[in-house]
């Protein structure tokens, strides 16, 4: 009964907020980060286009309504649009999460940012996702922290950018083919609070691209059930926290490997 429940109320989202562009522009709730028709990658000049922005272009856009239960980290705030409502603006890029915004529910990696068209870690970085090509663990590689107080599952999906082309789609790698749905409806105990490793979800293969990616963590009342999920979306609660974070090996000329991130804060 209290899915079906979840399920009306967010068709009822969906219903309301999709009707058009400017009508869902005006609904507070919570949204994305990642950069959408806005430099995401510096090293190659890509421009992202993720589902971030009402305001944006083509990609659509992920929206949680301003309910009460199901966040990451410590809170949830809400605002108009993506980028704490600055779209279509990146500048700044991460004014919401940024690893150390009061929301942040990211536990590891350390997380980066823009500015200025370079990217800069947001605190002193505390370590890459990993070396590309190796698999992942939860709670080694990657960890956030996972609210769920409610009498009612959740399910968490996640997406990483690997080969850097400004969407999160099936691609091909230039090292090792990796699925970019790393996490796909995996679900959250009813009263589940604590680090997302502590529940065990599968492993994952990092990604075949060193250097910079694209993140999208996303808990939700009901499962996304999309196969090939682009991170767009609307529900009646939850929230997304969108990280860059360093996939580490050899760049080439532009050395953004974790040795030389370690050189800048020595």
């Amino acid at each position: 009964m209290n899915d079906l429940r979840n399920r009306i109320l967010t068709v009822i989202a969906l219903v309301a907020l999709a009707a058009t562009g400017a009508q869902a522009q005006q609904q507070l709730g919570e949204y994305g980060d990642a950069p959408e028709g806005a430099l995401a990658y510096p090293a190659t000049g890509v421009i992202g286009a993720f589902p971030t922005c009402v305001t944006v272009g083509p990609a659509g856009w992920i929206y949680h309504a301003p309910a009460p239960a199901q966040w990451f980290g410590p809170m949830k705030d809400f605002e108009l649009d993506g980028n704490a409502g600055a779209c279509p603006m990146f500048a700044p890029y991460d004014l919401d999460e940024c690893w150390l915004g009061p929301d942040a529910g990211m536990i590891i990696p350390g997380a980066f940012t823009i500015v200025g068209g370079v990217v800069v870690p947001c605190a002193t970085p505390i370590g890459p996702l990993g070396l590309f090509c190796t698999p992942g663990m939860w709670g080694i590689n990657v960890d956030i922290m996972v609210n769920n107080p409610t009498q009612e599952e959740a399910f968490v999906n996640v997406l990483m950018d690997w080969n850097q082309d400004g969407v999160w789609a099936p691609s091909v790698q230039t090292y090792c083919a990796a699925p970019e749905y790393i996490l796909a409806d995996f679900p959250i105990p009813p009263g589940f609070v604590g680090p997302l490793s502590a529940l065990g979800p599968p492993p994952f293969l990092i990604g075949g691209n060193p250097g910079y990616v694209w993140s999208r963590f996303t808990i939700t009342p009901v499962p996304v059930g999309i196969p090939n999920w682009s991170g767009a979306g609307m529900f009646h609660d939850g929230e997304t926290e969108d990280y860059l974070v360093l996939v580490d090996g050899p760049i080439g000329n532009e050395d953004t490997s974790w040795g030389t991130i370690k050189e800048m804060y020595r």
